[in-house]
Order: C-alpha cells, then structure tokens, then sequence
C-alpha cells in the first residue's frame, strides 16, 4: 500500500478527532449537530502473536497489531475503519484494511462504500479473523493466494427480512473487481485482487444471500457469487475475458444439552470459472482449461456445563480443507490439488482472549505445530 494514501488517511482521522475535541464544550457531555446528531466515537482492535514449528524452522512468526476506528456521525451516517501493523516476511508492514462510509436508508437498508472486507463468501469477510476463526491458519485456498478476494473497493446495499420464523440476509455490491494476470508467464490465468484502481471500464458486480431458516438463528445458509465481464487491461485482446465467482456456505451453532457443550459447525465450498483464451509463454502460448475450487469444513466443541472452569475454558476444533488449480497452469498446485488437516486444543482466558494450538498436516508442505495468541479490546 501507498504510504501517502495510509498519512493521508491517518491525517484525516486525526483531523476528525480535533473537530470533535473543539466541538466539546465542558461541562455538556455532547454536542448535537442540528442535521446528524450526536458524534460518537468507539475505539476498538486488537494484537495477536504467532509461533511456527515445521521441519525446517522454528520460530515466532507474525506479530499484529490493529486498531478499527469506529466513528458515528449521527444517527444514520457512520464511518468504519481498520488500520494494522504486522511483521509480515520479515518486515513492519502497515496497512489500510478497510475504511467505509454507511448510511442507513431504512431500519432493514443500509448503503455503504469504500474499501470494505470481501462480500464473496462468508470465510474471509467474516469466519476469517483471527478472534473468530478456531485456527491460527487458514484453509488452504481460502487465504492469500487462494480464490477471491481479500478486499473490495466499491459501493454496495446490506440488509435482512424477516419470513415469518426465518430470516433473509443480503449483501449486494458493486467494486472494481479482480484484475487478470495475462503477460507473466509464471503467473498467466490468475488474477490481482489488491488492484487500488481498475483496469478497464468494466465493473464487478457480487453478492450474498443468507437464509436463517430455524426461529432460533442456530444455522444459516449462504449463497454468493462474484462476476466481472471484462478483467484483462484495456486496450488488449484479454481486455474482453470474463470470470465468475461462485460460493455456498454453511453455518450451525447450537448448545447440545447431553454433552453440556456448545457445538459449531461451518464450511464452504467455491469455484472460479475464467473464459478460455490463450496466454504468451516464454516459448509457446500457454492454453488451459482456467477452472479452480476450494472447500473447507471445520467443527469445534467447546462445554459449558461442567463445575472446573478450566474444563469450560477449553475448546477442541477440527478442520479439513481442499484446494484444486487448473491443470497444467503455471501457478498450479503441486498435483493440482493441496489437501490439508488440521487438530486444535483452544483455552479462553476470558472472553476476549484466547490461545489456540493446532497440529497441521498439508500434503505440500508436511507437518507443522502452530500456536496463536489473540487478545480483543
């Protein structure tokens, strides 16, 4: 990222602060805008610390940090924000998550735009972050490098009916969409997601649906599905090769009574379809079938009945996940297909806290031991 986008956001953040600090006039707790309202602001985030063992190294991994601003404008316009510092490769690397602008149209609409986690699927946008997700790592295809973006900038709509017992959520947007790779050869047929501005005149449309078909919430059902018409770089002949993002997935937690535990269970499963074209290669043209999948289903068990807190403390997950590239593309997996198994032990020191061990076994990269502590304030 850009250091004078992330001090240009910083020194607008700053100067909303002093507004609100010269808008304070003691002994008044608040001062009320005659068009918005009250201005709040909530200060959140959290630090998480990683420790790696494998074969071939051992050793602390990725230190974070994070701080998501959230700012109230008044009573329908708010403002949510994300900064975070992370020794990722060996270097402090400080970045923009995400930072967008909602207004709230009706009770059950709101309209947001920025840059704003991803809407495609449900694992990164929201099962993805370190304190909700059971697992120091993410299944395989499902994180950098996987199907889907990381990140969206564009506009979108969210919001929810009620039917009856059942509940509909929804999330429709449009953003600047993945960008295709076409003149490296190494990485031919896959695709930028973290491009700032677009490339061509065509934008990326997207969304999800999620059904909550039980009075009591305990599970829902989502569908999603991304597509951008045109992803090559205008004025090119793969200015016109379109792809498309598909997503289903599934969410259930529930409090088992005769086992005194709570149990949850999610998973997903997602392809990516581009249209066939044919990319320059370092001696002859690359052509493949541009079809990729990825899946995941992870349950964890966590009781809630017993009389030793340490007991109520502990949670056990289990994780399988799969990830297919094309064959014969250049940026393939190992044998096409990477699968991955996962075991892990998780102690709750309190509600925001927690320290995760995992025993990990993927086909590509053998056997590893990985522990995670995240605190949340």
């Amino acid at each position: 990222m850009k250091k004078n986008y992330i001090l240009t956001f910083v020194c607008i953040l700053l100067l909303i602060l002093n507004l609100e600090a010269q808008d304070s006039v003691p002994p008044l707790p608040e001062v009320i805008n005659p068009m918005w309202g009250t201005k709040k602001l909530m200060m959140t985030g959290g630090a998480e610390a990683v420790f790696h063992a494998d074969s071939s190294q051992t050793g602390f991994r990725n230190i974070k940090f994070h701080l998501a601003p959230l700012i109230s404008l008044g009573d329908k316009l708010f403002l949510i924000s994300e900064i975070e510092i992370e020794t990722r490769d060996g270097v402090v690397d400080f970045g923009l998550e995400q930072v967008h602008l909602n207004y709230q149209i009706f009770p059950n609409l709101t309209l947001y735009v920025g840059r704003f986690l991803p809407k495609f699927g449900h694992y990164r946008g929201m099962m993805g972050e370190g304190y909700i997700n059971r697992f120091p790592t993410d299944p395989v295809g499902f994180g950098d490098g996987g199907i889907g973006p990381m990140v969206e900038t564009g506009v979108g709509i969210v919001g929810g009916l009620q039917l009856g017992y059942s509940k509909l959520n929804y999330d429709l947007y449009m953003s600047n969409g993945p960008q295709l790779i076409a003149n490296d050869p190494s990485n031919a047929g896959n695709f930028e997601y973290e491009g700032f501005l677009n490339n061509n005149k065509n934008m990326a449309f997207g969304g999800r649906v999620g059904l909550l078909p039980f009075s009591n919430s305990c599970l829902e059902l989502g569908v999603s599905a991304l597509h951008k018409g045109k992803t090559g770089d205008l004025h090119t002949t793969f200015n016109n090769v379109g792809a498309t993002w598909m997503a289903y997935d599934l969410n259930f937690f529930h409090n088992i009574i005769p086992l005194k535990s709570i149990l949850r269970v999610y998973g997903e499963y997602k392809t990516m379809n581009v249209d066939k074209t044919e990319y320059p290669g370092e001696e002859e043209p690359i052509v493949f079938s541009n079809k990729s999948s990825a899946w995941y289903m992870q349950g964890s068990l966590r009781p809630n009945g017993f009389d030793r807190q340490f007991i109520d403390n502990l949670e056990l997950s289990l994780r399988y996940s799969k990830f297919t590239t094309p064959e014969n593309a250049p940026w393939g997996n190992p044998g096409n297909t990477i699968h991955q198994l996962a075991y892990g032990i998780n102690y709750w020191l309190a509600w925001d806290c927690i320290l995760k061990f995992t025993y990990q076994a993927e086909s590509n990269k053998g056997n590893q031991f990985n522990a995670q502590a995240i605190y949340r304030f």
